[in-house]
């Protein structure tokens, strides 16, 4: 219950423009290497294997670290719920042809239904473990919280899915600081 009212201010303060981000050099690979070693001790005992592929030429992102890491722990929380023993999650990052940082969070799980891909950003939206093999152990937040800390960044996040064939969720970020919100210059 902490868990959910410490996530519903979070929500609300990124909702309003008084989250502050902590912006500075953010390396891409470290970030996400810390963020599938932290997921190594349930990874291996669910019998997932979790690797990361960030290209050789990724420049360090200019973003709140924290935030981004709480983005894709969360991301690899739910690839986790949702990928059988045997399968993988594959966390990569490249610079794609619009000058964006391009991460993506991918994994051969039971996959989201397309009628359900749609809600999966809102507020307390959970897609139904049973039905997928998954299990569920939150609010439904997440995703709205992960959704709300890309917008901040200036950046879009969406789901690709098949069910059977598993989930890629992408995270498009601009290389430079996007500007304050008039929201957040008017603190």
């Amino acid at each position: 219950m902490h868990r959910m009212v410490l996530d519903l201010l979070d929500l609300a303060r990124l909702g309003t423009g008084t989250g502050d981000l902590a912006m500075s050099p953010v390396n891409v690979r470290a970030l996400l290497n810390a963020v599938a070693e932290k997921f190594s001790p349930q990874s291996q005992r669910a019998g997932v294997n979790i690797h990361v592929e960030v290209r050789e030429d990724v420049p360090p992102l200019i973003a709140d670290g924290d935030r981004l890491a709480q983005v894709f722990t969360n991301l690899v929380d739910n690839a986790l719920k949702f990928t059988p023993s045997g399968g993988v999650i594959s966390l990569s990052a490249a610079v794609n042809d619009l000058a964006q940082m391009r991460i993506t969070v991918s994994d051969t799980g039971a996959g989201i239904p397309e009628e359900e891909q749609a809600r999966i950003f809102q507020r307390f939206y959970q897609v139904d473990p049973a039905r997928q093999g998954g299990t569920s152990h939150g609010a439904g937040l997440g995703l709205a919280i992960a959704h709300e800390i890309i917008v901040a960044h200036g950046g879009r996040i969406s789901v690709r899915s098949r069910v059977g064939a598993g989930t890629e969720m992408e995270v498009l970020l601009p290389l430079s600081p996007p500007e304050p919100s008039k929201k957040a210059r008017k603190k």
